[in-house]
């Protein structure tokens, strides 16, 4: 009886839940919102790796079209899994130019972008956990960065777990300054079972990131603050837990406890597996107020607000799974998107997310700290 219920965990383990199926949502213009000045705009996309980037790729189109419209002032930042069903293989491997034209595809996609690109990677890009991860997710690092040519935008560098941090705007006004900070972490390296930096002491090495991520944060207690990573802290998807009725009933009883092992012990890209790395970020993130947490990894849009931070998850440009529906403090979409940011000058920010039929399906001002 226990070999049968492994073996069924086991191959749940690659199943898709049932998607959510939400209706189109158009919310409307909010004069007080639209007429504010903006400083800077902050686009969030993650989960780019499946076929975001074909050539009519509707989201893909949308994404270009708002891209295309930002100024200087402006940053993208991808979110991690930036290349299924692995990454990116070496180039002997039969499927390397298959997946190296679907991060081309990306790159040609943002390649005039004027504003700051990073690229932060997830666990998809460590050979989804393979014993190889460290060699591929470095491979894919080298192959950004030289394509793209600006620079260090894959960050934290060569399997790092960070952080690394970036000043994305700054400005000075009447005595008053204005930052917005960058934060950049590589969550898989918490999870990553195989060779990676650091592996000798890496317990040691957790307290070592948590503590220079409290100093970091100590040192800008005014600043706008970003946390970029590819794992959530919270989530109402399957990571997190949840799940349709669906799975409860392949097979009944047998998909029940399947559900019940998610939401308790957890897969091993699941929230329950990290709560360690959730609980020390979140005692981290106590020193500040307004901190905004952007993550991948669930294939939705998620707003989730936390006594005085925001989480937001943008994990659906190429994928979608199931989300349980949230329409209140906190806000989920179950469909393909993106996120924007846009940080006004009075430091209140507008978080909006927009779907692949040029609809923005959720505004929400946030008011400044």
């Amino acid at each position: 009886m226990m070999f049968v219920c492994a073996t069924f965990l086991i191959s749940c383990a690659n199943s898709s839940a049932l998607q959510n199926q939400e209706p189109e949502l158009s919310t409307p213009e909010n004069p007080d919102i639209t007429s504010k000045e903006v400083v800077f705009k902050l686009f969030l996309i993650g989960d780019t790796g499946n076929n975001f980037s074909t050539p009519d790729d509707p989201l893909m189109e949308v994404f270009k079209q708002k891209i295309d419209q930002a100024s200087e002032q402006s940053a993208i930042v991808f979110l991690g899994d930036n290349l299924y069903p692995d990454g990116l293989p070496p180039e002997t491997h039969a499927s390397r130019k298959k997946i190296e034209d679907k991060l081309s595809g990306q790159l040609n996609v943002i390649k005039n972008f004027p504003g700051r690109i990073v690229f932060v990677p997830g666990n998809h890009d460590w050979q989804s956990s393979g014993p190889d991860g460290l060699e591929w997710v470095r491979r894919q690092e080298r192959f950004i960065e030289s394509n793209l040519d600006r620079g260090n935008t894959f960050l934290p560098d060569s399997g790092n777990p960070g952080p690394v941090q970036i000043t994305l705007y700054e400005e000075d006004v009447e005595d008053t300054s204005f930052n917005i900070q960058l934060i950049a972490l590589d969550t898989q390296w918490w999870l990553h079972p195989h060779a990676k930096p650091f592996d000798d002491n890496s317990e040691d090495q957790k307290q070592i990131i948590i503590n220079e991520i409290n100093n970091l944060l100590s040192n800008y207690p005014e600043d706008e603050i970003i946390v970029a990573a590819h794992h959530p802290l919270f989530s109402y998807g399957r990571h997190g837990g949840n799940f349709s009725i669906r799975p409860h009933l392949l097979p009944p009883i047998f998909g029940s406890l399947y559900v019940v092992y998610r939401n308790i012990w957890g897969l091993k890209q699941d929230l329950a597996r990290y709560s360690d790395l959730k609980d020390k970020l979140l005692n981290s993130f106590e020193q500040v107020e307004g901190l905004i947490y952007a993550s991948g990894h669930e294939h939705s849009l998620q707003y989730i607000p936390h006594e005085d931070d925001h989480f937001l998850v943008s994990g659906s440009a190429s994928k979608t799974t199931y989300v349980k529906k949230k329409n209140d403090e906190s806000f989920t979409y179950g469909e393909k998107g993106f996120i924007i940011i846009r940080y006004h000058r009075d430091r209140s920010k507008t978080i909006e997310f927009w779907n692949e039929n040029r609809v923005r399906v959720y505004q929400n001002q946030v008011d400044k700290k």
